[in-house]
C-alpha cells in the first residue's frame, strides 16, 4: 500500500508539473540570449526568474563596451533584450526555485509556486558580489563600482582605490594602473610581503585595512579607513604567568580617491546546481558547448568557471547553450 501511494503521489506530481523542452533558470543576459536561440529552433522554452529580467545588468549605470552600442545604461539594455524575448513569444515565469532533481532524463525543478519538467536545463543564475556592508550602495555609479573592467575607462588619469581581501583585488588593481595615475589597494589582510616586492610605481598596497565608510557629497571623494599595526608586540612579565600578547595600534585615515573598486570576490548560488561539477571556488565547470557534468544540464554566464565575465561573453555562452540544449 505504501509503495502504491508513493507511485500515485509521484504520478500526480508528474501530471501537475509544467512541461517544456528547455528550461532556463535565470533571466539575465545569458539566460535571455539562450532563450532567443532556443526559441528560434522552435523549442518550447521558458525562463524561470525570481525577480526581474536583466539581473545585475539593471544595476549598471553606464555600459560602453557592448558591441554596436556606444553608450547605454544597464536597465535600457535589459529592456531591449526583454522586448526581443516578448517578440519571440518566450515564456517568462516568475518563481523562486527551491530545489532541483537532475537524476532522470526529464529534469525536475521545484519552485515556490509550481513544479516544472524539462528535457534540458540551462543554469543562468549568475553571481552576487561580495559587498563591503558599508554605505557603498549610496555611491554606485558615483565612484563606487563592483567591476573594474567595466568602469575603469571612466577614471582615466585619476587616483583610485581597490577594496581587497587577501589579494582578491590585486589583478584588477594592476589592470587599473594602465589607465589611472595611482591605484591604492586597501587589503583587509597582511599584504606586507607583496607590498615590499611590488615594483609597479603606480601601485600602493596597504595591509590590515578596515574600510569604515565612503565619503562624499554627490560623488565619492574619499574613503575613511582604520589600519591595524600588527608589528608591535609586548612581552608580559614572568611573574604574571602570561605568554606573549599581541598589542595592536590603530591608525584612522581618510584616503582621497575618485573611485573605489570593490573586488572582494563573487559567489555563485549553488541551490540549483543539482550535483554538477564545480571548481574550487564553486563555479560550474563546462565544456566549450556549455555542457556540465550531468547530461542535459548546461550552464552559461557568470556562473560558469571561466576567465572573462562580461555581458558580451554571457551572450555568447547563451547563444551556444541555446543551440546545444
Amino acid at each position: 500500500m505504501e509503495k502504491k501511494n508513493k507511485f500515485e503521489k509521484e504520478n500526480a506530481v508528474e501530471q501537475s508539473a509544467k512541461k517544456f523542452d528547455i528550461l532556463i533558470i535565470g533571466g539575465g543576459v545569458a539566460g535571455m540570449s539562450a532563450a532567443i536561440y532556443a526559441k528560434r529552433r522552435r523549442k518550447n522554452v521558458a525562463i524561470l526568474e525570481r525577480m526581474a529580467l536583466g539581473g545585475q545588468v539593471n544595476e549598471i549605470p553606464k555600459i560602453e563596451n557592448f558591441p554596436s552600442v556606444s553608450s547605454i545604461d544597464g536597465q535600457s539594455l535589459a529592456q531591449q533584450f526583454s522586448k526581443q524575448i516578448e517578440y519571440l513569444g518566450v515564456d517568462v515565469i516568475y518563481d523562486d526555485i527551491q530545489r532541483v532533481d537532475y537524476d532522470h532524463p526529464e529534469k525536475r525543478i521545484f519552485g515556490k509556486n509550481a513544479e516544472y519538467v524539462a528535457k534540458s536545463v540551462i543554469i543562468a543564475t549568475g553571481v552576487s558580489y561580495v559587498e563591503l556592508g558599508k554605505n557603498e550602495k549610496d555611491f554606485l555609479g558615483k565612484g563606487a563600482s563592483f567591476c573594474a573592467v567595466c568602469d575603469a575607462n571612466f577614471f582615466k588619469g585619476v587616483e583610485v582605490c581597490v577594496a581587497s581581501k587577501n589579494g582578491s583585488g590585486l589583478k584588477d588593481a594592476l589592470f587599473l594602473t594602465e589607465l589611472c595615475s595611482k591605484v591604492t589597494v586597501l587589503d583587509s589582510e597582511d599584504m606586507v610581503a607583496y607590498a615590499q616586492a611590488n615594483k609597479n610605481k603606480k601601485l600602493e598596497v596597504i595591509s590590515n585595512v578596515n574600510i569604515e565608510q565612503l565619503l562624499g557629497e554627490d560623488i565619492l571623494s574619499g574613503v575613511q579607513v582604520s589600519i591595524r599595526d600588527k608589528k608591535k608586540e609586548s612581552q608580559m612579565t614572568a611573574e604574571s604567568g602570561k605568554n606573549k600578547e599581541m598589542v595592536f595600534s590603530v591608525e584612522y585615515r581618510v584616503v582621497p580617491t575618485s573611485a573605489l573598486f570593490i573586488e572582494l570576490g563573487k559567489k555563485p548560488d549553488g541551490k540549483v546546481f543539482g550535483g554538477v561539477k564545480v571548481d574550487e571556488k564553486g563555479f560550474v565547470v563546462t565544456d566549450e558547448n556549455m555542457r556540465t557534468s550531468i547530461d542535459g544540464v548546461f550552464a552559461v554566464g557568470d556562473v560558469r568557471s571561466k576567465m572573462l565575465k562580461q555581458i558580451v561573453t554571457a551572450c555568447s555562452d547563451g547563444a551556444i547553450a541555446g543551440q546545444q540544449a
